[in-house]
This record gives structure tokens, sequence and C-alpha cells, in this order.
């Protein structure tokens, strides 16, 4: 007999979203988490946009424990030095620490279900009567179900079956410092600067200055990580340092013991998300923004909506893919699209250095394509919002021309 209905593997954004919805029903669940305790390291830009607020009102209270940088002006730049600006008097984004956001949101969800620590899952097996997980240390639980919320490195996806790509087509890597300011500081602590100068990486450089620390890195595809970075990455980011020192974005010193380097999902989420017992949820699903990166409001969008479908399948006494499909649509109302979008728009940049040009002097032109396709970047406006503008804009047609080319607009 299922010892309880629905385990949660990850205490991350998205499990710990899950985990909290769960147990805020009443819903006999478990979460399974394998540090030992919170606050835990996790390498992250910590970027949240502010529709976050919106739709997880009670991170209002989350921001004023953990801290948090609020970002009112944007920096972009080309490859070929071309740069827009965007400002506005709301926030565009909010910058946490994810040391000290991820502990947050796991108090919240340890308050209202048990949780076990420092346990990682081993195996995990479907049977016709609930999911048994193995323990490295030989425990096994039994649930009805499972949320897989577990990383991007999911075992629950691949014991599933439900992610069987291979790495280095699906990923990137973001290799990044995080840094005291008294020891690095970015030269405009109010603005999130991103440089999209490194396509033949797939890329993007980045600082994110945050209440006492900055972020600062860069991503590449996981398959120019494996053939040309490998081992070379601390090298590589001190290199990037050096060069964002040059040109007066950062002062003070590169930390080498910050140096972390971990994989992104970039293909949108995975064919499927769902199995008999088995729901995906953040990263161990694929809920990532292609194009910006951004994970944080996915995981927590797609950890929510897979306890919403746990407590539908507990209610129905159903746990099979016809009941569980429920999730996927649910997720697919609310974000689907804009991971699709992204999705395309990355396929299409990161691989014409020329249309990134094009699109950042356009947008260094009309400050009204500058504010939707840069907050289209930051999350703060919608695929439809900048396309629907681009389509009737007044930029000369040449020009506006290239950059519907880049983005897909036709």
């Amino acid at each position: 007999m299922a010892e309880f209905d629905v385990i949660v593997v990850g205490g991350g954004p998205a499990g710990a979203t899950a985990a909290l919805r769960l147990g805020q029903a009443g819903v006999k669940a478990l979460l399974i988490e394998k540090a030992k305790a919170f606050p835990r390291e996790k390498p992250c830009g910590g970027g949240l946009s502010s529709r976050v607020l919106v739709r997880f009102p009670y991170l209002k209270e989350v921001f004023e424990e953990v801290g948090v940088n609020q970002i009112r002006r944007v920096y972009l730049e080309s490859p070929d030095g071309s740069n827009a600006v965007h400002e506005q008097p709301e926030p565009i984004m909010h910058l946490v620490r994810r040391w000290e956001f991820d502990a947050a949101l796991f108090r919240r969800a340890a308050a209202v279900i048990p949780v076990e620590m420092g346990t990682t899952v081993r195996t995990l097996t479907v049977k016709a009567d609930g999911v048994e997980l193995e323990a490295t240390d030989g425990r096994v639980f039994t649930a009805k179900m499972v949320i897989g919320a577990d990383s991007a490195n999911s075992l629950i996806a691949r014991h599933a079956g439900l992610r069987v790509g291979e790495a280095r087509d699906e990923f990137a890597v973001d290799m990044m410092e995080e840094t005291p300011v008294a020891e690095m500081q970015a030269a405009r602590p109010d603005t999130v600067s991103m440089f999209l100068t490194l396509t033949k990486t797939f890329g993007y450089g980045y600082i994110f200055p945050k209440k006492d620390h900055v972020n600062l890195g860069f991503g590449c595809k996981m398959d120019y990580y494996l053939t040309e970075l490998r081992g070379k990455g601390k090298e590589h980011h001190a290199g990037w340092v050096d060069e964002m020192k040059a040109k007066g974005f950062v002062s003070g010193e590169t930390q080498p013991a910050g140096y972390k380097a971990f994989p992104i999902p970039i293909s949108g989420p995975l064919a499927r998300t769902y199995a008999d017992r088995v729901l995906l949820a953040g990263d161990a699903g694929g809920f990532v923004n292609a194009f910006t990166a951004e994970g944080i409001v996915y995981a927590m969008t797609s950890g929510d909506l897979a306890a919403v479908a746990a407590m539908q399948a507990v209610k129905a006494e159903r746990f099979d893919t016809a009941q569980l499909a429920s999730y996927e649509k649910a997720w697919k109302a609310e974000i689907g699209d804009d991971l699709a979008h992204s999705v395309d728009i990355q396929k299409r940049l990161f691989n014409d250095s020329g249309r990134i040009d094009s699109l950042v002097r356009a947008a260094g032109r009309d400050a009204r394509l500058a504010e939707l396709f840069i907050g289209y970047s930051m999350g703060a406006s919608s695929y439809e919002e900048l396309r629907g503008y681009m389509l009737k804009s007044s930029v000369p047609k040449w020009v506006m021309g290239r950059v519907k080319s880049a983005l897909g607009f036709g």
C-alpha cells in the first residue's frame, strides 16, 4: 500500500511550489530533497520578471525576507557593438540570490508537508498500483504518483522514459560567478547588462547586480562547451571578466573559487511531460525560456500546475496518462506559446549575428521597439505585443524587414 498520495522529488522553486500547493490542500505528500540543508549552493542569475508577483502574490513577502534588487534599466549589446537601452519607472526585473530565495520557498513547503533531506533518489519504478522510489541509502518510498522536479539532469524524467535525447543537443552551459560587492562591483547597480555577442557559442554574456552580490557570466551550447571549453571554463570566464572590466562595466577582481558551470535546457519543454503516475516540472520538464534562459517563473508555474493535476488525480483515484494529460493542457494554455516562441527566436537569432545586429540597431532608433524587445527579453512584455508593434512599425521598411525576418514574424 502506498505511503503517500504524491511524492515530490526536488526542493527547488518547482518542487517547493508543488509541495506548498499540495500541503495547503491537505494532500498526503512527501518532499524529497538531496541537499542536506537549506540554504544550499545554487548557481543562477536569479532573475524574476515582475509578472511573477501577479502569478504568486506571496512572493512580495519572500522578497522582503531575502532582499531583492529591483532593476529598472536594461542595456543590450549586439555582436558589432550596437546597443540599445530601455529604462522605466517600474521594476522590469527582480534579482535575488538563489541561496536565500530557494530557502524561503522551501521553508514554506516544509511547514505544510513532511520532508526527507539529504536523500538522493537512485531509481524510479512505476507499477500498476503506484510508484517506488529507491534512495542511494537503500530506503524505498512509495506513493500513488510522483512529481519530478529534480533539475535539468532529472532522474525521474529518464526513468519514466520522458527524456531520451542527447544532452549536448538539448542543453546550454551557463558559466558564472556570484561575488560579494566588496570584491566586485557593477558600474550600474540599477542595470542588467546583456551581451548577445557569443554567436558561434550560442550565446550571451550578462551582468546581474544583486543586493549584496554581483553575478557575471556567459552561456554557450553544450556541444561547444564539451569540444572547446571542457577543463578551460575558469580561464575563459576570467577572460570574459577582464573584457567587462576593460569596457568599464565592472570593477574589482574575479573570484575563481566562486566560478560554477551548470546545464540549462534550451530546447523547450520535453515532447511529453507526463506518463503513467509521473509529472515533470521545472528544469526536469524543460521549462526554461530558450531565448532568455529565464527559468524560475516557469518552474514555479509548472510546479503549481503539476500540483493541481496531482490533486485532481488523487480525488479521481486515477493516475493514468489519460487523467494526467490535463497537466500538459494546463501548462500549454498558460506558458506554452511563450516557450515555443522562445525556441524559435533563439534558433533564428543565434544562428546569424547580422540578425542580432539589425534588431539591436533598430531598437536603438526606436524607443518603443527597445521597450518591447528588451521587455520581452526580461519577461515584461509578450511576444504578441512585440509582434503587433513590429508589423505596424514606422521604422523604415528595409530595416524592419530584416528584424521581422530575424524574429520570424514574416
